[in-house]
């Protein structure tokens, strides 16, 4: 199993805060406890089942640390941060961040959730490509990753 687990949590706890306009908007103008939950479990159990894969991956896989691997990492991240596809991602996440009426049924909620969880895997997937080079034990560039993900969300 090695880094598979510590991945999953990892990956959930970081990921839960760039969600955050998502999920008080989904308060905001829902009322219904058990769709709130179901919306919030949605979204973090893909991104743990994500964080288990990655870490199942970096037990195989040794990703040489140099200055170069990184900084080509981030390039790829900011590259494609301005790819169509991850434009119309964020966009996406942004409008669903937006006050609007909201069917109150969990399957509605189950929906809605996994719109906008493919939507921030969409635009999260080079960041979360770079961070996984430059290191998830890094927690400097794990906080700069979440601050960035943060910010494609609400800017």
């Amino acid at each position: 199993m090695g880094m598979a687990a510590p991945m999953a949590a990892s990956m959930a706890v970081m990921m839960a805060p760039t969600a955050a306009p998502f999920f008080l908007a989904y308060v905001r103008d829902s009322r219904r406890p058990f769709a709130i939950a179901a919306l919030v479990a949605v979204y973090l159990a893909v991104w743990a089942a994500i964080g288990a894969a990655a870490g199942l991956v970096m037990n195989q896989v040794m990703v040489p640390q140099s200055q170069a691997i990184a900084a080509a990492a981030i390039l790829f991240a900011g590259l494609y941060a301005i790819a169509p596809w991850t434009r119309w991602a964020r966009a996406r996440c942004r409008a669903l961040c937006r006050p609007a009426v909201r069917d109150d049924s969990v399957r509605a909620a189950l929906t809605e959730a996994s719109t906008y969880t493919a939507c921030c895997v969409v635009c999260s997937a080079a960041v979360m490509v770079a961070i996984a080079v430059i290191g998830m034990s890094n927690m400097v560039a794990v906080a700069a990753g979440a601050a960035v993900l943060l910010l494609y969300k609400v800017v």
